[in-house]
């Protein structure tokens, strides 16, 4: 190539260069153009533009996330440099209206035949070259907030039924609104009448129902010590983080009720969070009828990507129905839920994202770790936090490593919201939403694995407000157990046999354990005590009472190996000494599994609210 050849090449990549920087600027400036005349000067609209770009926002997005600009003065001035109007007070929207598609786009055809639009990020640059050419009298320009409240008044009705009928639409026989099926009812029938006159008449068939329960506790417990001693492993090497600009959008879904004591405090710690304010948003899902949790929010000065979305009155009135109506607005790549009470590391969201962008794209749902912020307070919070040391630090874990299907924590789930929606959300009827979707998504073809990081929370501290918690929760894995086991052919194919059998290992574990463990280890320890324990009149007898010592031992190694790894994990083995009091626990995790049996049939999705702001330690230092 000749020189001049070379040279005129090398004008022509400059120049596309210039052409493509100039139009760059264009378009950022043109986000900002009508704030030129308000009281911005040209050096901060300059500064704001650097700092867009250096996140990868818009500038106007940069401004409204960070609070610089009241909405209604931004969108007003962005609506007069079009040459559209401006609205405070919406009128109607057209009553075949798809509600969820408008709240995804930001924009509704209303009942006199305008549009109705409330531009956000990229959107405003679009909206803003198009319009600036070619201005457009039929469109009516409104805040975001605006936009929502006015669709949730007229929609509220449908919001609130999409939120409690979407899964069994999409998914038939994934909610557990449809019960007990006939399927199971026989099987049920049989299980008791198999142990019935097996303890009666004795003999083959009691050896039998001692075989089949053996067969299935022998499989869970080893699988938890799977778990273990997989969790022992050296961990993978941390995904590298991203840069501010390659971060990806975040929402976080927050669901409130009756949580006005601790709003302050949540607040705090959610606005603690390392991620940049323009790339997430903070939704608080508060029930339309909760007057103390909006006095309390409205008492405090909330950051401005946070926003609040009101749950339409509807039934059942629990947690995943809020979390479904949430989804709906959910604008982010990613998305993650917290409980009221939860603390969670400051670099969880950034570490979420770097593993998300290193992962493969069939990974659905990272679970951080929780742990307890107030294991001091009584007996049973010592207890909770070693359980939750073991649980999350070392099964899950474990679990996650062998690539095993897991059930979820009730907070600190991140999510590629694209899987999670295709997933059908979560289930409005399921008391136990969490260990229902980690399982749905895994009979889906999703991944779930756990994150290296930790969400504090509260537990509660005296039994009155844990019996009704841990009831909830039995009763949602009795739920949960219904739901996945209605076709266990179906659970087979879609699974394989080893995860297939894990899954029903474990949904046994956790919805007979706790009627049948305690009165196994009372059975256990009587026979221990007379010294008759293995020696039988019979084979039967003898082979049975072999059973019930090798799954004793085995099965209480199960329970304190995971639990001591977690201890010594977590600085809790001062704690263990507390173990001591297990039988009595228990006593207690019996007597709330068999209210949670009565509570199935009588009132099968009633939420038992659990208490919180009941922490000694965050009552005597706040910070």
């Amino acid at each position: 190539m000749s020189v001049y050849k070379r040279r005129q090449l090398a004008a022509s990549r400059t120049a596309s260069s210039i052409r493509v920087a100039s139009h760059e600027a264009d378009t950022a400036r043109d986000d900002i153009t009508c704030l030129e005349t308000q009281v911005f000067s040209i050096y901060v609209l300059a500064q704001t533009r650097l700092r867009a770009a250096a996140l990868g926002v818009s500038p106007a997005h940069l401004l409204l996330a960070e609070g610089t600009i009241r909405p209604e003065l931004f969108y007003k001035a962005f609506a007069q440099s079009l040459g559209t109007h401006f609205t405070m007070t919406p009128p109607a929207f057209e009553r075949r209206l798809d509600w969820a598609s408008a709240l995804t786009s930001g924009a509704a055809r209303l009942a006199d035949g305008r549009w109705l639009i409330a531009p956000q990020d990229n959107a405003l640059s679009t909206l803003q070259r198009r319009l600036s050419r070619r201005p457009r009298h039929d469109l009516l320009i409104t805040t975001p907030q605006n936009f929502v409240d006015a669709i949730h008044a007229q929609f509220a009705a449908k919001i609130a039924d999409h939120a409690v009928t979407h899964l069994a639409i999409i998914l038939p026989g994934q909610s557990a609104r449809e019960g007990v099926g006939l399927g199971q009812k026989i099987a049920l029938a049989a299980s008791a009448g198999l142990v019935f006159f097996g303890i009666v008449d004795g003999g083959i068939l009691w050896t039998l129902a001692c075989a089949l329960f053996s067969a299935a506790v022998a499989f869970g417990v080893g699988l938890r010590f799977a778990a273990s001693f997989a969790a022992l492993a050296r961990p993978c090497e941390t995904a590298r983080p991203l840069s501010d600009k390659g971060l990806p959008f975040y929402t976080l879904l927050v669901p409130l009720y009756r949580e006005g004591n601790v709003v302050s405090h949540l607040i705090k710690n959610l606005a603690a969070l390392d991620y940049p304010a323009a790339k997430c948003e903070v939704l608080f899902l508060v029930e339309e009828g909760d007057a103390s949790t909006h006095q309390a929010i409205a008492a405090q000065h909330l950051p401005a990507h946070f926003r609040v979305i009101i749950a339409p009155t509807g039934a059942p009135r629990t947690k995943p129905r809020a979390l479904n109506i949430g989804l709906a607005h959910a604008r982010g790549e990613l998305l993650v839920i917290y409980d009221a009470e939860d603390q969670p590391d400051t670099d969880q969201l950034r570490k979420a994202a770097a593993a998300f962008a290193k992962s493969d794209p069939k990974l659905a749902c990272l679970q951080a770790s929780l742990a307890i912020e107030n294991a001091k307070d009584s007996w049973l919070t010592r207890l909770f936090a070693i359980d939750y040391a073991g649980h999350f630090d070392v099964l899950l874990l474990g679990w996650s490593r062998l690539k095993l299907p897991m059930p979820l924590g009730g907070t600190s789930n991140h999510f590629r919201t694209a899987h999670l929606r295709a997933a059908g959300g979560w289930d409005a009827w399921n008391v136990t939403e969490d260990a229902d979707l980690g399982l749905r998504l895994a009979r889906l073809g999703y991944a779930c694995r756990m994150l290296d990081s930790t969400t504090w929370e509260e537990a509660p501290p005296c039994l009155a407000d844990w019996l009704p918690q841990r009831r909830r929760w039995m009763k949602g894995w009795m739920q949960t157990c219904l739901t996945h086991t209605r076709n266990p052919l179906r659970l087979w194919r879609e699974l394989g046999q080893l995860r297939a059998t894990h899954i029903l290992a474990l949904l046994i574990a956790n919805t007979f354990g706790p009627l049948v463990g305690i009165w196994f280890t009372v059975y256990v320890l009587w026979h221990a005590y007379l010294g008759d324990l293995v020696p039988g009149e019979d084979w039967q007898t003898f082979l049975a009472n072999l059973c019930w010592t090798g799954l004793a031992l085995i099965g209480f190694a199960s329970l304190f190996l995971p639990t001591l790894i977690g201890a010594f994990r977590r600085g809790l083995l001062t704690s263990l000494a507390w173990i001591t009091l297990r039988a009595l626990h228990w006593l207690f995790m019996s007597l709330a599994a068999a209210q949670a049996m009565v509570e199935l049939v009588t009132r099968p999705f009633h939420w038992a609210k659990t208490q919180h702001g009941l922490s000694k330690a965050r009552a005597q230092d706040p910070a």
